[in-house]
């Protein structure tokens, strides 16, 4: 369900002719500010992060205006989106929201309240627009893995009410063919069943069962634990 430009992975694609660009943020300090001054108050956090978000976001696009007009790109949007990245912590933000680890009572709520935040900003929205959570590209988001306090249930349920789907969710090597349909297969049921956009990363690692560690050298991703696939 994804419309085409969005600027994140995995799911950009472009259609046609022609030069176009689109702008995905990093904000997920944004979220971390407002929620550790708002506490557990969904409306007051929502009021506030929709204010802070819109702010950037509207500044962001009178940029891409300019570029758009000095350059003759065509400008396709914003995805407001606060994707995380290693120690800026988008489960560190929740759980200021929450007092509790991520996946605990509440982390729904708080992602309701960023997809809401998000969602308002007064530009042209494109992509996901909603609340990204990439196991394996938030340090925080990789040592809750690890610890179980959630799993691919958790997030697919979270997806229902934001975004994106299951993003560098750690599988062992020896994962079925089988078992892969049917987790792609639930993500793109609640894709087709609520019209909202939603991707899989699913990373199975070659040579490595569940309890053992993933060891990806790239540094954006963390390595955590491998847990096994129903």
């Amino acid at each position: 369900m994804l419309e085409p430009y969005a600027p994140f992975f995995p799911g950009s694609y472009h259609l046609g002719t022609g030069r176009r660009f689109a702008i995905g943020t990093e904000g997920a300090n944004v979220v971390d500010q407002v929620f550790a001054d708002t506490g557990g108050n969904a409306p007051l956090a929502t009021e506030r992060l929709t204010s802070a978000i819109g702010g950037h976001a509207a500044a962001l696009e009178k940029a891409a205006r300019l570029i758009e007009k000095e350059t003759g790109w065509t400008y396709m949007g914003i995805d407001a989106t606060p994707a995380p990245m290693g120690d800026v912590s988008i489960a560190a933000a929740i759980e200021k929201f929450t007092g509790a680890k991520f996946g605990s009572p509440g982390t729904m709520t708080s992602a309701a309240v960023i997809t809401r935040a998000v969602q308002a900003a007064p530009v042209k929205r494109i992509g996901y627009s909603g609340l990204m959570v990439p196991v394996m590209e938030d340090k925080l988001l990789a040592q809750r893995w690890s610890e179980g306090t959630y799993g691919v249930d958790a997030l697919l349920a979270y997806s229902s009410v934001c975004g994106t789907g299951l993003d560098t969710i750690p599988m062992p090597g020896d994962v079925s063919q089988e078992q892969i349909e049917r987790i792609l297969g639930d993500v793109a049921t609640l894709a087709f069943k609520w019209r909202k956009p939603l991707s899989a990363r699913l990373l199975p690692f070659k040579g490595k069962k569940a309890g053992e560690r993933t060891a990806f050298e790239d540094p954006r991703m963390i390595n955590t634990l491998i847990r096994a696939v129903p």
